[in-house]
């Protein structure tokens, strides 16, 4: 039983080194961004930005966080916010904010029947851009940002050293929750993903105008059940690098996040990818299961050295894999999570391990993705079939 208990754990071992070596790489990266942030002040006048913010129903804070989008240490910016329709529970929050500000305004998209609703909304808003505004920034609207982050985050567009710039958001869950933190820890290491190989994946992308518009985005967009995978594939296709900022990271706040909540966050992450870029959905899920399993026989049988079941020396090489991941843990908390209780954090990481390989496995058996009441049915590079409604299951072809 040793030797063959011996064979499977190294085996375990070998396929779980490139996690930590990813997962590494993402940690240097990310402190070397921010040993390197600069923080000049422009030089040149700063161009017209757009911010588009497409909402969908209320919540706790919303005002306040888009607040921080439409007081930003910016002189020419302007933040569009797009609703499905004037029914939205939302509509009377915009029409306050675009009384108070000047530079904010409303657009109705309407209903979206080809593609998901959030890709119709954001495509609405570019259709009614101001002719003089050359970036264009496209942000959730759960994400507060600071004074400075719209200066900071387009300063390389700015100066034209790049054509497309994307940022995530770290989770702030409060109180924190186990489902909140275990949200906050895998958005950290899709944070750690994307800026080894950087893709738009949620929080803000800057892009100018002219790049967008020779893209033909939003002909894509108007198909698809995703905005930003969709937008990196068709950069990638035309050779245009995307700039990763780790830096200016926006902040996302999680009320009482429960563990149904966490999974249907966790489903729509895993299942975008599955569509839009199957290879990388499937190269993650082998390595995340397989650092599963890794888990799972290393706690295992350390804990069956305790009673001489398994020889002492894989006892302790169980329990130094244990240790180097909670180490990596620490350090992954300690850079991109500090905000965050230590304790809860590292107790949050054997869960969410097994949620998340639950929703891999699951993922393999379905052809669907369940967003905002909607069930999108989507076949290859993401493109919707039909739309079917959670209310009264009529399907709307596409």
């Amino acid at each position: 039983m040793n030797s063959h208990l011996w064979g499977l754990i190294t085996w375990l071992l070998v396929w779980t080194i490139p996690v930590f070596l990813l997962l590494g790489s993402g940690l240097v990266k990310v402190f070397a961004a921010k040993r390197r942030r600069s923080r000049e002040e422009p030089k040149t006048p700063l161009p017209p930005i757009e911010i588009l913010v497409p909402l969908k129903g209320i919540f706790k804070d919303q005002q306040q966080i888009l607040f921080s989008l439409l007081e930003q240490r910016y002189n020419s910016y302007h933040v569009v916010f797009i609703l499905e329709s004037l029914d939205d529970p939302a509509n009377y929050v915009v029409d306050n904010l675009c009384r108070q500000y000047s530079h904010a305004r409303k657009v109705i998209s309407g209903t979206s029947t080809l593609c998901a609703q959030k890709n119709h909304n954001l495509v609405e808003g570019v259709r009614q851009l101001r002719p003089e505004t050359e970036i264009i920034v496209f942000c959730d609207s759960t994400n507060a940002a600071p004074q400075d982050w719209l200066m900071q985050f387009t300063e390389p567009l700015r100066k034209r050293s790049v054509e497309v710039r994307t940022t995530f958001r770290a989770f702030d869950p409060e109180p924190q929750t186990l489902a909140g933190v275990c949200q906050a820890i895998y958005g950290t290491l899709i944070l750690l993903i994307t800026t080894i190989v950087p893709k738009p994946w949620g929080g803000a992308t800057a892009i100018r105008r002219m790049t967008f518009d020779k893209l033909d985005v939003i002909e894509t967009w108007s198909k698809t059940v995703v905005d930003d995978l969709v937008l990196g594939n068709l950069l990638q296709r035309a050779g245009i690098k995307v700039a990763m900022d780790p830096c200016n990271i926006l902040k996302s706040p999680l009320k009482n996040q429960t563990t149904k909540g966490f999974l249907n966050y966790l489903d729509r992450q895993i299942m975008f990818p599955k569509f839009t870029n199957p290879l990388i959905w499937a190269m993650l899920m082998i390595l995340y299961l397989n650092l599963t399993l890794a888990v799972t026989v290393t706690v295992l049988s350390g804990s069956m050295s305790l009673f001489g079941l398994v020889s002492r020396e894989i006892g302790l090489m169980s329990v130094a894999f244990l240790l180097a991941l909670f180490v990596l843990a620490v350090m992954v908390w300690r850079i991109a999570a500090p905000h965050i209780s230590l304790k809860r954090w590292l107790s949050a990481i054997l869960p969410m391990i097994f949620l998340g390989a639950f929703i891999f496995i699951r993922s393999i058996f379905r052809n669907y993705i369940d967003w905002h009441g909607r069930t999108y049915w989507c076949g290859k590079g993401g493109t919707v079939l039909f739309v079917e409604s959670s209310s009264n299951n009529s399907r709307k072809t596409g």
